[in-house]
């Protein structure tokens, strides 16, 4: 169902994706793209300042909910598992079914969607001109978080029983840690985002998350223009596991954003936007 020209679901693999493509605040309807991917339990609102900046800049915008997020409902099957490959490849053809051609100007993904950028980059090469990968648990799912999905998991299904809401505030605080009063709206878009997650989606997304490894991929990553983004206070997107990883990748760079988390576009909108559009107009 289309609701407006920018809006359109586009199904694939049993998961109707919500889709919007959005035209530069001026320029032509063929501007570059710019590819957005949110993280595991936001959702396409996480990217509105960065949208914005970017279609001032000239460039148009194409985002998306995740399976079972927000405006994509779960997946048709949902005993149904999708690696981080599949979703990947999904976000590879909503550029081709949305544009009518595959390539973009660049991807930026965060969380989730920063892993997903790693792969993006290794498997379609010639169809992106950058990356920027921010708070990506790394080039493989740490061991450790295996169990903690389980119980975020079991967090989920307990809080639907008894109409609590711990995870979405656990899932909040560790996106945007401290107390700190400039980070308050962040934390209150944060938490409606949130509270549009299904527990489908939340399962689909959490396996393929914990079921990942890129880190014999790194010679084919660094075929494309690499940024790599960590926030000082993220515990999940770790900066000395990311820094690594960026010196592992041919050319990559590395910044690390202070007295950020897990989401620096939201949490740090203006100094992330900075960081993008110096990056983008690095190449032609």
């Amino acid at each position: 169902m289309t609701t407006s020209p920018a809006e359109a679901n586009v199904e694939l693999d049993g998961i109707n994706y919500f889709t919007l493509l959005e035209e530069p605040t001026s320029g032509t309807k063929d501007a570059p793209c710019v590819l957005l991917i949110h993280a595991l339990m936001s959702n396409l609102h996480m990217w509105d300042d960065t949208a914005k900046a970017l279609q001032k800049a000239g460039h148009r915008t194409l985002r998306y909910d995740h399976v079972g997020h927000n405006s994509t409902p779960p997946a048709k099957d949902e005993t149904a598992s999708y690696h981080l490959d599949d979703l990947t490849r999904h976000a590879h053809q909503l550029v081709e079914a949305r544009t009518g051609q595959p390539y973009v100007k660049a991807l930026i993904g965060c969380s989730i969607g920063g892993s997903m950028a790693f792969r993006y980059a290794s498997l379609f090469p010639n169809d992106v001109g950058g990356i920027i990968s921010i708070a990506s648990p790394g080039l493989k799912s740490p061991e450790a978080a295996q169990k903690l999905w389980s119980e975020r998991i079991e967090q989920f299904e307990e809080d639907l029983k008894t109409g609590d809401d711990k995870l979405y505030h656990m899932t909040v605080k560790r996106w945007v840690p401290g107390e700190r009063p400039e980070d308050d709206e962040a934390r209150k878009l944060a938490l409606q985002h949130v509270k549009t997650c299904s527990l489908p989606g939340y399962k689909v997304m959490a396996d393929s998350i914990r079921g990942y490894d890129y880190s014999s991929m790194v010679e084919e990553i660094g075929k494309v223009k690499m940024l790599v983004v960590a926030g000082d206070e993220d515990q999940a997107g770790r900066a000395d596991v990311l820094e690594e990883v960026a010196s592992k990748i041919p050319g990559a760079e590395f910044v690390v954003m202070k007295q950020t988390g897990h989401l620096p576009p939201l949490q740090k909108a203006d100094a992330f936007n900075e960081l993008m559009l110096q990056f983008l107009r690095s190449w032609p």
